[in-house]
């Protein structure tokens, strides 16, 4: 028995490359390809990166008032919006700068950790003869961690209400407030200038000088007498 089979090929190969067969693949690998493109274009390491920390960095004021945090994440999300629809990067600078350094308190560019502890009785409204709880724990790399409580009787240190914790450059890379870690997708719950002074601190814009041992910070804190 003989089989004879006679196949069309160029109709074939016509038919699966034919626009409405061959578009879907076009388009799945284009997309792939962009969003490759961007991920190294952006990604952690890439200039553009950081470049834009560089610039919100430097556009971001000193303080933050809490009531200015919310319009502060607005006002980034529509200049990088803008600034990728085509306009210059320093369209980011501008527009935070322009629209928050009315509103906007300012603070050191670094503030020593007796300084801190002043502002906070400032901010816990004690007055001198009055005590508030002070902890300072550092780190044997530098840095360390700082917790705050507007009560006095706080014994356990994870139980204070506040928390920063800092490299040895002073950088702060933790903040709890009102005993909640805040993190950079979070609108924290807060409101007084004390708390304005740990978010500058929080985002970089000021740095924590060591001038007391832990000792003296806990004195600080105690009730002072002439």
């Amino acid at each position: 028995m003989q089989i004879s089979i006679e196949l069309d090929l160029p109709g074939i190969i016509s038919s699966a490359v034919s626009a409405e067969r061959i578009q879907p693949i076009v388009d799945k690998a284009i997309a792939e390809a962009v969003s490759s493109a961007i991920r190294d274009a952006t990604g952690y390491s890439s200039p553009f990166r950081k470049a834009l920390e560089i610039q919100l960095k430097d556009a971001m004021p000193h303080g933050l008032a809490i009531d200015d945090v919310a319009k502060f994440q607005h006002m980034a999300n529509a200049a990088v919006v803008k600034a990728v629809h085509g306009a210059n990067a320093a369209t980011i600078q501008a527009a935070i700068a322009e629209g928050l350094s009315k509103v906007m308190p300012d603070v050191p560019a670094s503030i020593k950790l007796s300084e801190l502890i002043e502002k906070a009785r400032e901010g816990f409204h004690k007055e001198k003869h009055e005590a508030f709880y002070a902890h300072y724990e550092p780190s044997e790399y530098g840095g360390g961690w700082f917790y705050l409580d507007s009560d006095e009787s706080t014994s356990d240190k994870y139980r204070a209400d506040m928390c920063l914790a800092f490299n040895q450059k002073g950088e702060v890379y933790r903040l709890k407030l009102d005993g909640h870690d805040i993190t950079p997708t979070s609108l924290p719950n807060a409101s007084g200038k004390f708390d304005g002074l740990l978010l500058s601190l929080y985002v970089g814009r000021s740095t924590i000088a060591i001038d007391l041992d832990a000792d003296e910070v806990e004195s600080a804190a105690e009730a002072q007498y002439d």
